[in-house]
């Protein structure tokens, strides 16, 4: 749906943008089209969108043993056991409503709302005996075997406010400015598939549940609406200023334990334990207490973007002051055992950024260069600090390239688009708490191996999002096949969190056939997998092999799934 504040900052927005924008919808699953609200009056421009969602998943292959052995991994693992098992079976509702009167002020709102009927049996662990006497049951993550409130919320039911503001279109010596106050996305840069590396990394939490679901899907797709204010002046023809002020902060939404596409089984947002293996046994580590930046914590962020005469193309100019969304995992200890695990964000980070965006042909491409100061790094599960409120932090180099391709016709396709992007992330050095640093020549590493999951200094990483089209093939009806492969080329991302966040040969694809019905509705078939190098094996107390490390997540080796997602819009 297009606002009337949109229209004006287009008229503004940079060549290249342009292109891509118009090249990022055309990868979209669906095309909302807004049911306008006729008010009797010409001043005001009224309109409410509703897309109704609906998505059943179905496991694709059993439980690898390796796996479900491992008591960080089975209760993911165990949650639908079978191939054929259904993994999600869920309905949604997007709404959205906007308001403009005479296309300079006005408001937007939006929400969703959404119940999965796959989750309502609650927590499932390995069956099995992990020690003698000592059942996988016993060492479930989740205490009673139920779910927590963050779990049941975004798994099983629940609704969430998204957009909620206002926005003021105006002049000011004859130059436009634009203002914008309420909850909101801001996206910076032009970064698609690398959200930990790009310059608009924590400008916005992410939903991280979608990411794992949904391979290929851009990164500004990703981004959850929070509390803030923004302006954009253009000072001359070519030059204009952006600012932003954050009056709120939340967290990443990461994939909860117990979850078919989860991290870990501790990966929860409330009462959990941590399994630490034992040789007789394993030791339960409670959840303590998540260290939080304040709601409103001085991050803010200025933007220059110069759009010269003599390129067809922009450059944008960039600093940050920033709280991180990705959490560290950190222990507290006491006589040589961890008496908790808890979550902590890190605070304070400044960024400096360049971007350039150009077109040649009918071919856009970006590229974005990014300096972070004092950016989390990944830390490990040591004991070298007693009581743990911040990980490691460091200076790294990010370096973001990317271009956007449209199809010409062939006699394999008739249109579509290829985007391609690889993100390059360089350690300069290591600031603060390096006994905590989970890096390839550092203490809290001591295999020394990036396939054991030790960061390296510089890491690369690549996406792939191609979507060939075919018009018209039955009246109305047009087909695509939307491909898409993302992940590690070298390295482990020294970016916390390490690699979860990237590490060499951890993938996660995609290949599916959509419909596009009438340009209102969409139905999509996927077949949807992950591919992470498991290291070592070990041996439980009770005799049963498991995969106990590697370099990505390796729980997801066994957890492809096939996903029919219908959409429409009224």
């Amino acid at each position: 749906m297009l606002r009337n504040n949109q229209k004006a900052l287009r008229q503004t927005s940079l060549p290249r943008r342009t292109v891509l924008a118009s090249l990022i919808a055309a990868m979209l699953p669906l095309q909302a089209y807004a049911f306008k609200i006729d008010t009797g009056s010409t001043d005001w421009d009224v309109n409410w969108d509703n897309t109704i969602s609906y998505n059943l998943g179905m496991r694709a292959k059993g439980i690898d043993p390796m796996i479900g052995n491992n008591p960080n991994f089975d209760d993911g693992d165990y949650k639908f056991r079978h191939a054929g098992d259904i993994v999600t079976n869920r309905v949604s509702i997007l709404s959205e409503f906007t308001a403009a009167y005479q296309g300079y002020v006005g408001f937007r709102l939006s929400g969703s709302a959404w119940k999965d009927f796959a989750y309502g049996s609650g927590d499932v662990t390995n069956p099995g005996v992990y020690a003698p006497g000592v059942t996988y049951r016993s060492l479930g993550s989740y205490p009673n075997g139920t779910y927590g409130s963050f779990t049941n919320r975004y798994y099983v039911q629940g609704a969430q406010l998204l957009d909620g503001f206002a926005f003021y279109n105006t002049q000011v010596a004859g130059r436009a400015v634009y203002l914008k106050a309420g909850q909101f996305t801001e996206y910076w840069g032009n970064s698609l598939l690398s959200p930990t590396q790009g310059i608009s990394y924590a400008q916005s939490a992410t939903d991280g549940i979608k990411a794992l679901t949904s391979p290929g899907t851009t990164t500004k797709e990703l981004l959850l609406p929070r509390p803030q204010i923004s302006m954009t002046a253009q000072l001359t023809p070519q030059v204009a200023v952006s600012g932003q002020y954050e009056l709120g902060w939340t967290y990443n939404r990461l994939p909860t334990g117990g979850t078919y596409l989860e991290a870990n089984d501790a990966a929860a947002q409330g009462p959990s334990y941590l399994v630490i293996p034992t040789p007789r046994s394993a030791v339960l580590v409670p959840q303590g207490s998540t260290i939080k930046p304040p709601q409103v914590d001085n991050n803010f962020g200025l933007k220059v973007s110069w759009t010269p005469s003599f390129m067809d193309g922009a450059m944008g100019f960039y600093y940050r002051r920033l709280d991180e969304t990705a959490p560290w995992v950190l222990t507290n200890w006491k006589g040589g055992a961890p008496t908790d695990y808890h979550l902590s964000y890190n605070r304070g980070v400044q960024l400096l950024g360049y971007s350039l965006d150009t077109t040649l042909g009918s071919v856009s491409f970006g590229f974005e260069a990014s300096y972070r100061h004092n950016t989390a790094l990944a830390t490990a599960l040591s004991p070298a600090i007693a009581n743990q409120t911040e990980g490691a932090k460091g200076d790294v180099l990010n370096l973001v390239t990317n271009a956007v391709v449209p199809l010409s016709k062939t006699p394999l396709w008739q249109t579509g688009t290829l985007t391609a992007e690889l993100g390059y992330t360089h350690l300069l050095s290591v600031t603060q708490n390096a006994q905590l640093y989970n890096g390839v020549g550092y203490a809290a590493c001591p295999s020394n191996n990036k396939w054991n999951g030790c960061s390296t200094k510089d890491y690369v990483g690549a996406g792939l999002v191609f979507q060939p089209q075919w018009l018209q093939v039955f009246p109305g009806v047009d087909l695509s096949m939307p491909t898409s492969i993302t992940g590690g080329l070298w390295g482990t991302n020294p970016i916390n969190p390490g690699s979860g966040g990237g590490a060499q040969g951890f993938f996660q694809y995609s290949i599916g056939v959509q419909a596009l019905i009438r340009q209102k509705a969409t139905l999509t078939l996927s077949y949807i997998g992950y591919h992470a190098h498991v290291n070592k094996t070990a041996v439980t107390p009770s005799g049963l092999p498991y995969a106990s490390t590697g370099n990505g997540l390796i729980d997801l080796n066994d957890r492809p799934w096939v996903s029919l997602v219908f959409q429409s819009s009224f």
